[in-house]
């Protein structure tokens, strides 16, 4: 004789597995055989070692090739992101262009500075202490000669009148080698403010 239990697919409880009492209650087959069906679900889940059931925990632990892949397969969760994963342990470090005075339109309006070493700038953050106001202050970084923004994220940090802060993640993941020069223009200014206390900060990665 058979019984029947509610899991993998669903939780059992004292009602599919037959909560008894002693002195009361008259034990019958089924209150034996749902219990066995319950205990056959779990070990099938669980599976034996070296199983070959692809949906049973030994094989998704333990197998080499065909376990814990998260490919995507019913039950086994989304595909891992090698990207995400290459984020998540590349080394970062920063650089920043602090307290520019007062922005003027023109070429190196503050020190250059150095990557430092081959990697990538992964985001780029200015604060204006003041804002500008009148019209837009727009900024241009460049490694060596050439522009790390597209036109895809509005060619470079841009300050309409009144703000004070810019922020831009992956602007160019390009890779610099060890040493590249980062340098900072000013292709226009607020024409009543320009902008006052100008820091910049680079985050990079390797």
């Amino acid at each position: 004789m058979s019984g029947n239990a509610n899991f993998p697919t669903a939780l059992d409880d004292d009602s599919s597995l037959y909560d008894v009492t002693d002195a009361v209650s008259t034990v019958q087959a089924a209150h034996h055989n749902n219990v066995k069906e319950a205990i056959k679900a779990i070990e099938s889940k669980v599976g034996i070692r070296a199983t070959s059931v692809v949906t049973s925990l030994d094989y998704r632990l333990g197998n080499p090739t065909g376990g814990h892949t998260h490919d995507g397969a019913s039950g086994m969760g989304p595909p891992i992101n090698a990207t995400a994963l290459t984020n998540l342990t590349a080394e970062r470090w920063t650089a920043q262009i602090t307290h520019v005075p007062s922005v003027a339109v023109g070429s190196n309006i503050a020190a250059p500075i150095s990557i430092g070493r081959t990697g990538q700038i992964e985001n780029v953050s200015a604060i204006f202490k003041r804002g500008p106001s009148g019209a837009t202050t727009a900024l241009k970084v460049l490694v060596g000669p050439t522009p790390i923004f597209g036109a895809s994220v509005g060619l470079g940090p841009r300050f309409a009148p009144g703000a004070t802060y810019y922020g831009q993640p992956s602007p160019n993941l390009t890779t610099y080698p060890s040493g590249a020069i980062i340098t900072l223009d000013a292709e226009a200014v607020g024409s009543s403010e320009p902008g006052q206390g100008l820091s910049v900060i680079f985050v990079f990665r390797e």
